[in-house]
């Protein structure tokens, strides 16, 4: 991707279809940029906040990846800016990288319920091996079945990061429940459980 340095107004930059943003890493000395929205967008949806890539900014080339990006509150295909950090080959990066259920469809075939917990994992992993997701198989699940994160297999360059304990998804039968217009049986009735303000918080 080119990024040149950035000297007109945020203004301007906008109105001729760029994004500003700013360019910055160890023992390197920050730099204002700006970059075509179409390129950043393309780049984007290809790395996301995870893997690295090159930009040229000069007669330069860097290797870097979209720490930060900023998105409209209303068009969230509209960036209103960006940052990327500077690494080195002998870098690690630190990200919480989306898990992609795979298999759905089969859990649903077979009526069963999926308890789906956490949709991040926090890995550490070598510059140049990052992963724009994580695929989780459950098409094999049953129920009572449950995937940790210890149980994800990741490559040899990453590390995990979260408890390895963390429950990613579970599988359970479906409890049918009673129509709402039904009275509740006076043996199922139980009094409400009181909630004091220190346990909101």
């Amino acid at each position: 991707m080119k990024i040149e340095k950035r000297t007109e107004s945020l203004s301007i930059i906008r109105k001729d279809k760029k994004v500003p943003g700013v360019i910055y890493g160890k023992a390197f000395v920050s730099e204002s940029i700006q970059a075509d929205e179409s390129e950043l967008t393309n780049w984007y949806r290809e790395h996301g906040l995870t893997k690295t890539f090159k930009v040229k900014l000069g007669s330069k080339t860097h290797l870097v990846y979209i720490k930060q990006i900023q998105k409209h509150v209303i068009n969230s295909k509209h960036f209103l800016n960006f940052a990327l950090l500077k690494v080195g080959k002998g870098d690690t990066i630190k990200a919480s990288v989306n898990i992609n259920i795979i298999g759905k469809e089969n859990i649903e075939e077979n009526k069963f319920e999926l308890h789906n917990l956490a949709n991040t994992l926090d890995i550490e992993y070598i510059v140049g091996s990052g992963v724009s997701h994580i695929d989780v198989d459950i098409s094999n699940m049953k129920i009572g079945d449950v995937i940790y994160a210890k149980d994800i297999v990741l490559a040899e360059s990453i590390e995990l990061l979260d408890d390895p304990d963390k429950i990613i998804v579970g599988v359970r039968e479906i409890v049918l429940r009673p129509d709402e217009d039904e009275e509740p049986k006076e043996e199922e009735m139980t009094e409400p459980e009181l909630v004091t303000k220190k346990e909101e918080e």
